[in-house]
């Protein structure tokens, strides 16, 4: 082969002796056919996704046009290609009215894009179950027209950029991800794309597929069939194969989608399809999306369980340690939940989302004394208690028993011990010193005027009214979270600028313990009965049966009175960030104040750990308000529409890079952990050789070891070594001896050199 200038042919020799005619060469193919299939091609993949898109949501538009305008581009924009001269002019005119239509027709095209966004979000708001969400309002009052024209213009931006992936390198990977970008939404909300464009979509990308797998897919400058290269010759096109293929493929695809869309049509799909639970937990994540946004999953701030001192709305999902916090010796009594209180919310402010730690002057602590004079007394259902607590890593704070006479901050490996008295169903009413005063009972009515529409709509909704039983009261609430709205480990962070409580009963309609507490601690004020939020920890039965019995304390020590767990012994509880809860207490006249649980079970699969999905989210921030208004006649972008378009884009990238590289090294790993020294010596080499290749373009010319050796020496600075590297490379490269571990290492060492470049030194070599 001789060496050749960037103008120069290349004579490619067969035997000694035997050279290709450049006769051969002569042979042309039809371009302008090859490129009319190709732009066929172009247009049943372009106006597939955008048909497909469209009538999944339903958006009305003049199918006609549509795909008149886009077969035309397509044509148009292949044919351009048919030589170097008309493809660099005809791109440039193509891109020219590409924004001149652009710019004048903008208001057609605008208010045609934003009505098929609403289309979308419609469809969102039916398949999430969720309150409308809000749209765009249009410019103009033609809407059909409108989508016409922005569906014809999507089509003209589309045809680029599928054509720039097919004309000149098949990349059907490009045209798989454009397709997916395109039609995953409509797709992942189970909405049914026409079938014209289906079947169009599915056999363009298909045939694609097979065209490239022909390996004669590529365009060159000239219309020769065989393409001269440095070592072989390339045969490029079989126009009347790829015609055959093409209307196979075309048949193929259609009689299989008739086939499904016949015998297995999507109304039977519907009643007989189930949800994964990955579909489960992707419908979680697009939910929080759609209502709130990229900042949905963030966690404005550090909590312990998702609390943290009475402030709301800043937790995307709750993320559990399960390390020790604190260690409870105790004697069980019952059945019921055990609440250690830390902070008590007084005030809630509306916005800020926070409830301001209560006034100590209204923590009416009478409910103690009653019950220890029923003790004392000897009524039936009373016990004295003793409990420790041991402070192992949670923050600093007061741990409040109930009926307790006081209580003490705990700091971090310390302990506090204290005597309450339990409460029992059957305990009596002690209504005595427990009414609370007119300045208390303001004090625990407060409403804040921003949450009282919210919260009257949500107590007219339960039935529940001013006069009725506290117990009745909050049992319906609690059945109606129990039936309606889920509990959530992931309810998304609420959106600036937005009310937490009223975002959590209007919009959002999922959350945890403080959303179901902070909501109804303010229902119960709406309907005249005094109650304020708690935070704290809790631990139920079930916990105590996973507790460790302490054998060597007396149970005398620890309790004495009546037990519903009469055979129970003191045990140790072990208490995490798991435990960290909210709940209600409520002001009832026959007990003063008691615990009240609103918080429905968990209907979550553990799944505390954050995906790879959630991690690489964690990076982006969403700061404007989703429900900014529009201003004047002009379509505003609300930040809660399209952002599931951008997310899966950069997810769908990162994920085929990924793919990508990680199968490139895992089959370079596994080749070189098979191949013997010398195989390993000259894969080292190659790499050595792409790497440097990039940096000095005269190497890509030298085409033996000897001379790209010769030629990398210029810039080594062990260039003595030379000859008896290339003695090595020859030795592993052509023959059958094998090298020794020595010529190996020594090879490889001067690899690992660092080449710097001189200046002069390329020119000088050639």
């Amino acid at each position: 082969m001789k060496r050749k200038n960037k103008e120069e042919s290349v004579d490619i020799s067969i035997l000694e002796g035997l050279e290709v005619s450049d006769n051969f060469y002569k042979k042309n193919e039809n371009r302008l056919l090859t490129l009319f299939l190709k732009g066929i091609l172009v247009y049943l993949i372009t106006a597939g996704m955008f048909g497909c898109a469209l009538t999944a949501t339903k958006t009305g538009f003049n199918e006609i046009w549509f795909n008149i305008v886009v077969f035309v581009l397509s044509l148009v924009i292949s044919l351009i290609y048919y030589n170097k001269k008309s493809e660099n002019i005809g791109d440039i005119v193509y891109l020219i009215m590409l924004i001149f239509v652009g710019l004048y027709y903008a208001p057609y095209i605008n208010t045609g894009f934003y009505t098929w966004m609403n289309d979308i979000i419609g469809a969102a708001s039916v398949y999430f179950d969720l309150p409308e969400i809000g749209g765009y309002l249009a410019q103009l009052k033609d809407v059909q027209t409108s989508v016409t024209f922005a569906a014809c213009y999507l089509g003209a931006v589309g045809v680029i950029i599928v054509n720039m992936s097919l004309i000149k390198k098949m990349h059907t990977l490009d045209i798989l991800v454009d397709a997916i970008i395109i039609i995953l939404l409509p797709a992942y909300l189970e909405l049914e794309p026409g079938f014209i464009y289906a079947s169009m979509l599915i056999t363009g990308i298909t045939f694609s597929i097979v065209w490239r797998s022909t390996g004669r897919y590529e365009k060159t400058d000239n219309n020769s069939i065989y393409i001269k290269k440095k070592k072989e010759i390339t045969y490029t096109y079989d126009l009347k194969a790829h015609l055959m293929a093409f209307c196979q493929t075309g048949i193929v695809v259609s009689v299989i989608l008739i086939l499904i869309y016949v015998i297995f049509p999507v109304e039977d799909y519907r009643l007989i399809r189930t949800r994964s639970d990955s579909k489960e937990y992707t419908d979680d994540i697009f939910e929080t999306f759609i209502t709130s946004g990229i900042s949905g999953f963030f966690n404005r701030y550090e909590n312990n369980g998702g609390i943290k001192s009475g402030k709301l709305g800043g937790v995307n999902s709750i993320r559990l340690d399960y390390q020790t916090d604190l260690i409870v010796t105790y004697v069980p009594y019952d059945y019921s939940p055990v609440y250690l209180r830390t902070f008590v919310g007084g005030t809630y402010a509306p916005y800020e989302n926070c409830w301001y730690l209560a006034n100590n002057d209204h923590l009416n602590r009478n409910e103690y004394i009653n019950i220890k004079a029923m003790y004392e007394n000897g009524d039936q259902y009373t016990a004295k208690a003793k409990m420790n607590i041991r402070n192992i890593s949670a923050e600093i704070g007061e741990f409040a028993l109930y009926y307790a006479q006081k209580h003490k901050s705990i700091h971090n490996a310390s302990e506090y011990e204290g005597y309450f008295y339990p409460r029992f169903e059957e305990t009596a009413a002690y209504g005595e010193n427990i009414e609370l005063s007119e300045e208390e009972k303001a004090y625990w009515l407060q409403i804040p005027n921003d949450n009282r529409p919210s919260i009257m709509n949500f107590v007219n909704k339960l039935g529940i009214k001013e006069g009725m039983d506290p117990i009745e009261a909050a049992e319906t609430i609690r059945i109606y979270y129990l039936n309606y709205i889920p509990y959530t480990l992931r309810p998304g962070a609420t959106p600036r600028n937005r009310d937490f409580v009223n975002y959590f009963l209007d919009n959002n309609k999922k959350g945890y313990c403080v959303h179901f507490a902070s909501a109804g601690v303010l229902a119960l004020r709406q309907i005249g009965i005094p109650a304020r939020y708690v935070e704290g920890y809790a631990f139920d039965y079930l916990n105590v049966l996973d507790s460790k019995a302490v054998e060597d304390a007396d149970k005398e020590d620890y309790y004495e009175g009546y037990n519903a767990l009469p055979e129970s012994g003191v045990v140790e509880v072990e208490l995490s960030d798991a435990n960290a809860h909210a709940w209600i207490e409520m002001y009832t006249d026959e007990y003063g104040w008691i615990p009240i649980e609103l918080t429905p079970p968990s209907s979550d699969i553990d799944r505390n750990d954050r995906s790879f999905f959630e991690r690489f989210i964690d990076i982006f921030s969403n700061n404007q308000d989703v429900n900014s208004p529009n201003i004047g006649n002009t379509p505003q972008f609300d930040n809660t529409k399209l952002r599931v378009f951008f997310i899966v884009v950069i997810f769908i990238c990162l994920a085929a890079v990924f793919a990508k590289i990680s199968y490139m090294v895992i089959k370079d790993i596994i080749i070189y952990s098979k191949a013997d020294i010398n195989t390993k010596l000259v894969l080292k080499y190659h790499n050595y050789l792409r790497r440097n290749e990039r940096r000095f373009d005269k190497l890509k010319e030298c085409c033996n070891y000897r001379d790209q050796i010769e030629y990398l020496s210029h810039f080594s600075a062990n260039a003595s070594d030379k000859d008896e590297i290339i003695a090595i490379m020859e030795k592993a490269g052509f023959s059958d001896e094998i090298i020794s571990k020595a010529e190996f290492e020594k090879a490889v060492k001067y690899m690992g050199k660092r080449l710097k470049k001189i200046n002069g030194v390329q020119d000088e070599y050639s």
